[in-house]
This record gives structure tokens, sequence and C-alpha cells, in this order.
């Protein structure tokens, strides 16, 4: 089944993290080994708020 992801106009709940809590988040999705597409989305907020350089989405 093929689906497009249509983003939100409105902020996700976890863009509404702070930035401690959503660092402690992607930590545990990566030792957790969670789907690479929550990983991205994760990864993808960091580095709008420039907590990890852009180079490091490699996931």
């Amino acid at each position: 089944m093929d689906y497009y992801f249509h983003p939100s106009p409105r902020p996700s709940s976890l863009e509404l993290l702070s930035d401690e809590q959503l660092l402690n988040i992607y930590e545990l999705a990566v030792e957790a080994k969670a789907s690479p597409d929550f990983i991205e989305i994760i990864t993808n907020i960091l580095s709008g708020r420039k907590l990890i350089p852009s180079d490091h989405l490699d996931t």
C-alpha cells in the first residue's frame, strides 16, 4: 500500500517537547532500533533546532 505523509500545519507532539526530552527520546529510539521513519522524524526536528548537524541525518 503506497501512501504519502502530508505534514500538518500544527506542531506535532514531538515538536512541543523540550530539547532535552527530544534528545532523550532520540537516544532511546536508536537504542531500541525503532523504525527508521520515526528516527528520521526526530532527527529532522533536532536538525531544525540545530541540535545535531544536518550531515548526521544518515539513518
